[in-house]
């Protein structure tokens, strides 16, 4: 994975390049006289235009990105059954949804790379944890190596902030709907 996770597309960041050149253009122009005579409320109107143009374009990447990232993520899978989450390298674990008591965000203790990041845990009702490899980033300069007695498994997904943040969300409500399917499916119905 690279050192610095992508924020926005290739396009976008040309785009935002470009409105800033053309509007670093026109101020220079304004500024040496080369332009005279426009209405304030139309260079304003011009520069204000482009700035909308440029967060338009940088939200919008942002969040296909997070959709896109969501869409491929491969390490946690739902299904009727419960929670499937990575066990080792090559093995996987099934946590029942009825054992599973809340979704949490620790410090990786089995996966990783050799450094300590924050990581999903799912808290099962027994009070212990389980760790998933869905990890994340943090630029390697503030991360504290893990301690060298750790059993460490390389396979993590390390995922942008808002990324990470939108899985712990996603993983949390799907918990909460299954729990209330649980507590409606159990709950006699009165005739």
């Amino acid at each position: 994975m690279p050192e610095s996770p992508t924020r926005v597309t290739t396009p976008v960041k040309v785009l935002i390049g470009v409105l800033l050149v053309a509007d670093a253009g026109f101020g220079a122009a304004l500024a040496t006289g080369l332009v005279r005579g426009l209405p304030p409320w139309l260079v304003g109107g011009a520069y204000a235009a482009t700035v909308l143009l440029a967060v338009v374009a940088f939200r919008v990447s942002r969040a296909l990105r997070l959709k896109r990232g969501l869409e491929g993520l491969q390490d946690l899978t739902f299904g009727e059954d419960g929670l499937r989450v990575p066990a080792g390298t090559l093995s996987t674990r099934l946590v029942p949804w009825s054992q599973i008591a809340d979704i949490s965000t620790r410090r990786s203790a089995r996966f990783g790379d050799g450094y300590l990041r924050d990581a999903l845990w799912v808290d099962l009702v027994t009070g212990e944890g389980v760790e998933s490899s869905v990890q994340r980033y943090t630029p390697r300069g503030r991360l504290a190596p893990a301690p060298p007695q750790r059993r460490q498994f390389e396979q993590t997904a390390i995922l942008d902030p808002a990324l990470f943040d939108a899985v712990v969300d996603r993983v949390r409500k799907e918990l909460r709907h299954r729990q209330l399917h649980a507590q409606l499916r159990g709950t006699p119905r009165i005739r």
